[in-house]
């Protein structure tokens, strides 16, 4: 995948590439950028810092089964947001995506999505988050064509859509 520009509502240039091993560094100051309420939510515990072996999870990913994007700031290359999609079954991928607290609800994760949909190659996406976040509810149950499963057990849900087909092309980035 080449780079693709984005161009936010307040008029951020994103610029949205495949993660690479060299984006360590960039991984862990954006972990340190995130409100500690914005982290929790995407690990579903506190999160300060990776370890070493996180960090080689993270970045050094095949493309195939764990497909991994990051959109950065496209003036100061400074992290906005990271998606991820990693094969649990032959037909399923995990998905887990965080947005740095100033560019959420400006449609950036929606968009990352669709391009991970684009490049993962599986009929159904699964989410676990936590149940009272409404933004990645939303963010699930707004982008499959249909919802295959929606559970809350302690605090936690999970829920599973079926990606739309290749046959709804997703628009051209701008």
């Amino acid at each position: 995948m080449q780079p693709m520009l984005l161009t936010l509502p307040d008029a951020t240039t994103v610029r949205i590439r495949p993660i690479a091993p060299e984006d360590k560094p960039l991984l862990s100051a954006g972990l340190r950028m995130l409100s500690p309420e914005t982290a929790f939510r995407r690990f579903l515990s506190p999160k300060v810092s990776f370890s070493a072996d996180e960090l080689r999870y993270l970045t050094e990913v095949d493309q195939v089964d764990h497909v991994a994007l990051v959109a950065v700031d496209a003036e100061t290359g400074g992290l906005i947001a990271v998606a991820r999609s990693v094969r649990v079954a032959d037909d399923t991928a995990e998905l887990a995506i965080v947005v740095g607290d100033r560019w959420q609800r400006k449609g950036l994760g929606r968009r990352l999505v669709e391009l991970l949909a684009e490049r993962a190659g599986v009929e159904k996406f699964s989410g676990t988050m936590l149940a009272n976040n409404r933004g990645a509810v939303r963010l699930m149950r707004g982008f499959g064509t249909h919802v295959d499963r929606d559970v809350i057990d302690a605090g936690v849900r999970e829920i599973v859509v079926q990606v739309p087909s290749r046959g709804l092309a997703v628009a051209p980035m701008h």
